[in-house]
C-alpha cells in the first residue's frame, strides 16, 4: 500500500488527471483508509480552486505571471 509521502508527492498530477491507472487505483485505494490524506486533498484542491477563482478576478502583469510560472515549473521538476 502507498505511503502517505507517496501520495502527496502524487497530487498535482492527480488532480490533473496524469496517472496511469495502477497509481491511480493506489492512490484511490489510500484515499480510502487515510482521512488525513483526503482532508489534505480537500484543502489542496480549495486552495486551487481560490488561487484560480482570484488570479481570474485580478490582472496580473505578464512579467509576473511568467515569473510565477517558471517558478512552479521549477517546483514540480524538484519534486
Amino acid at each position: 500500500m502507498m505511503c502517505c509521502k507517496e501520495c502527496l508527492d502524487l497530487l498535482f498530477d492527480y488532480l490533473d488527471g496524469k496517472l496511469d491507472l495502477d497509481t491511480h487505483s493506489s492512490l484511490e485505494e489510500h484515499f480510502q483508509d487515510c482521512p488525513p490524506c483526503v482532508a489534505f486533498l480537500n484543502t489542496y484542491k480549495s486552495t486551487t480552486t481560490v488561487c484560480r477563482d482570484t488570479l481570474n478576478q485580478i490582472e496580473m502583469p505578464d512579467m509576473v505571471q511568467e515569473k510565477l510560472r517558471e517558478f512552479l515549473k521549477q517546483q514540480k521538476l524538484e519534486n
